[in-house]
Formats: structure tokens, C-alpha cells, sequence
């Protein structure tokens, strides 16, 4: 018995160093296959996303726009997570610490291209919250702080509106990334804030109200923040048309929702970037179901989404993609924001199969999705910077990091349903 207990006393004492110092570890690699990637063993789309990941590390780490810094980051703390490489992870704790010396005195972040919008920091902030569970004391109680403080700054502004939607934010003095006192384009001044912009915005209630509100909810259980959160996400599903579609209502940009019948109005509301508010209204309302812990409001918004996912089944185009390049924007820069957006489209749908149904045309158009960004061609033509998609002539278009960026947070969840809200 005594070469038993040493034995014993060998392993018992491993195992509790184990426990005292389990931060030490690497992230396990997650499980080679799921019913999502276009190649059964997934094998290509772990070495897609891998090579994305590694060209972000390279060339992204800085990227001065937060919303699209966010989602590049949040791609590399899935890298990380899937694959196993601590540089991914290190990176985005780095970008994470300048995002939080961003923050302004009133609690708010400029965008990086002029103004401050309650969307694009929605957007930024989801870094924090993939981050959290990752990083030191310190650095969660600086993240819970922060965001503590821009929350009371909305709620201070009265950018939670009376019918629950999020305003739009705040104009400042710096009209584009250009001007001199434009943070952060390293001007002398900081950017003032001039203007309160508080019209009723389907972005910002989706990615602040949808997203940000549960995760602080997620943080403190202060019930206070998942109702901001669940009425957000249901002002947006009232504005859903019956076929479906959600519009696109931003008073402060001329869109309004009490001016329907107006034929340029319209367009706007409806027709213009029909994608981009799939895609963001699916990254809150994933976020939301996955975390508010209240089962009768999730089966509310799960029954209220039905419509949506049946019109983005419908819709996918031939190739795998979603949306169109030729919807008359007023831009070329503009007519790309709806499909540029829709990788995120792919969230959504993998979040409904997990938790809601498991119908087979998901998976179906889920895989062609895959199988498009795995097409070289496709991807490049597509906007992927990480496969040589050309710059976008005339500079000041944010499109091609958008789409390469947020294609980074779809293939996460391909590769590990639900690793992108994984709190």
C-alpha cells in the first residue's frame, strides 16, 4: 500500500497546484467539427479563420474606429479561445486598455470618424464583455466602472426614450476623422461635444440597449438593466413590417419612422440597409436570450423573431451571401453598408438553431455562407482585407474592415456556436 500512497500523495499534490493556478493553462482548442462549417471536419474553415486572425494581430491591433475595433478584437478573443494562441488574447487586452483611455470626461466615446454614437460604442463595448471573464480584478472592476459611466450618462441625457428605443447620441465638433481636434486623429483639442442627438435609433436600441444593458445586468444581476435591455429589443420587433423586414429608423440622420409614405423616406427606412439591422439586432438579441436568466422574456422575443429569420432564409442570395451592392445609395461607400454588415446575419441564425430550432435550412444556409468566404475569389470580391481585397477608391470608406472585421466574429460562432456571447 505505501508505493499507492506516494503515488497518491504525488498526484493529489499536482492536482490541487492545478487548482491554485489554473490561469496558467492555455485555452483548450475547441472540437474540430460542427454542423455549420461547408467542410465536415471544418479543418479549412479553422485555417481561414486562423489566417484572419493572424493578418488582425499584423495589421488591426490600432485601428482607429471603434465599433469595427471592436469586432476585429473580439474576433482575436475567439482566436484565442478556439485556437489556442495567447497572442490573439494579449492583443485584444491591449486594444481593450485603449479603448477605456478613449472614454471622455462625460462618460462617452467618440467614434473615431467624428461624433459619438450610441451604435458604434454598443459595438465597441462588446470587447469588455468578451474579455471579462480573461483578465485581472483590476481590470474587470475598470470595465464594469466604465461602462457603469456611460450608462449614466445616457440615462442622464434622457437617451432612454419614453418608448423605450435608444437615442442616437451626441454631435461634437469634429465633422470627419480629418479635422485637426478630432480624437483620435492626434489633434491638439478634445473632441467637444456640441449637439444632443436623441431621435429614436433601431442601431443603438439593438447594440447599447440589447447588448450592452444585459451584459451590465449579466455583471451586477441589477434587474434594472435587463428591462432597459428587453424593452429596447421589443421597441425594435414592434417596427417590424409582416414580411419580415426591420427598418431602419434614425430621426438624426433624416429617417424617420412617422414619415412613412414618403417615397425617399421609405427607401431609407426599408429598403437601404436591411441587412446591417439583421445582423445588429441579432448580436443584441442573442446576447439578451443567452444571459437575462427570465424565461418568459426570452420566449417573447424567441416567438416575436420568427418572421425575421423565415425573411432572411428566403433572401440569401445564390452565392451565400446576403444583400445587394446596387440599391441606389446615395454613395458607393453607402450601398455598401447593408451587405457588409450581413456576415453577422450568421449569428443570428446559428443562435436560433441552438436555443430555438433546429430547422435544417439553417444549417443549409449557414454552410453556403462558409463555403462563400472559403471561395478566394468570392471573399476578395466580397471586401475580406485578410484575402487582398483592393482599398476602396477615394479613401474615407470604412467598408472593407467592417465586412472583414465582423466576417472574424461570424466564423467564431461556425466554429463554436455561441463562442461570440460567450460571457
Amino acid at each position: 500500500m505505501k508505493p499507492v500512497m506516494r503515488v497518491f500523495r504525488r498526484f493529489s499534490g499536482s492536482f490541487c497546484l492545478l487548482l491554485l493556478f489554473p490561469i496558467l493553462l492555455p485555452a483548450a482548442p475547441a472540437p474540430q467539427g460542427t454542423p455549420f462549417c461547408a467542410d465536415s471536419e471544418c479543418a479549412q474553415t479553422r485555417e481561414f479563420f486562423k489566417q484572419l486572425c493572424d493578418y488582425i494581430v499584423k495589421e488591426k491591433t490600432t485601428y482607429p474606429v471603434i465599433f469595427i475595433s471592436g469586432y476585429y478584437m473580439r474576433t482575436l478573443v475567439a482566436g484565442y479561445e478556439i485556437l489556442g494562441e495567447r497572442r490573439y488574447l494579449d492583443a485584444a487586452v491591449e486594444s481593450a486598455d485603449g479603448l477605456l483611455k478613449k472614454q471622455n470626461p462625460q462618460g462617452y466615446w467618440p467614434t473615431g470618424y467624428g461624433g459619438i454614437e450610441l451604435a458604434d460604442t454598443g459595438s465597441a463595448l462588446g470587447l469588455l464583455s468578451v474579455l471579462y471573464k480573461h483578465v485581472d480584478k483590476d481590470r474587470q472592476e475598470k470595465y464594469v466602472s466604465a461602462v457603469q459611466h456611460y450608462f449614466n450618462a445616457i440615462e442622464k441625457d434622457g437617451l432612454i426614450l419614453p418608448s423605450s428605443a435608444l437615442g442616437y447620441g451626441w454631435a461634437t465638433n469634429c465633422a470627419h476623422s480629418g479635422h485637426s481636434h478630432c480624437a483620435p486623429s492626434g489633434g491638439l483639442e478634445s473632441e467637444e461635444m456640441t449637439a444632443l442627438r436623441n431621435g429614436a435609433y433601431t442601431t443603438a436600441s439593438c447594440l447599447t440597449g440589447g447588448e450592452g444593458f444585459t451584459w451590465m445586468y449579466h455583471v451586477t444581476k441589477e434587474d434594472k438593466y435587463r428591462r432597459v435591455a428587453y424593452n429596447s429589443l421589443r421597441w425594435v420587433l414592434s417596427t417590424m413590417r409582416k414580411d419580415g423586414v426591420i427598418p431602419y429608423v434614425a430621426g438624426d440622420e433624416g429617417v424617420f419612422w412617422e414619415k412613412q409614405g414618403d417615397p425617399a423616406n421609405d427607401f431609407r427606412l426599408w429598403d437601404r440597409v436591411p441587412y446591417l439591422n439583421s445582423a445588429y439586432l441579432g448580436e443584441g438579441l442573442l446576447s439578451f436570450d443567452l444571459h437575462c436568466d427570465q424565461p418568459e422574456w426570452k420566449a417573447d422575443l424567441r416567438g416575436e423573431i420568427k418572421p425575421h429569420i423565415e425573411w432572411l432564409l428566403r433572401t440569401q442570395n445564390a452565392s451565400g451571401s446576403w444583400g445587394s451592392r446596387t440599391n441606389h445609395a446615395e454613395s458607393e461607400c453607402e450601398a455598401l453598408f447593408s451587405q457588409t454588415r450581413s456576415p453577422g446575419v450568421v449569428n443570428l441564425l446559428i443562435w436560433y438553431y441552438e436555443q430555438v430550432d433546429k430547422d435544417p435550412r439553417i444549417v443549409s444556409a449557414v454552410r453556403k455562407f462558409d463555403r462563400f468566404l472559403l471561395n478566394r475569389d468570392e471573399a476578395k470580391a466580397f471586401g475580406l482585407l485578410n484575402v487582398g481585397a483592393s482599398p476602396i477608391p477615394g479613401g474615407g470608406c470604412e467598408a472593407w474592415d467592417s465586412v472583414t472585421s465582423i466576417s472574424g466574429y461570424a466564423l467564431s460562432d461556425i466554429l463554436v456556436p455561441g463562442i461570440s456571447a460567450k460571457w
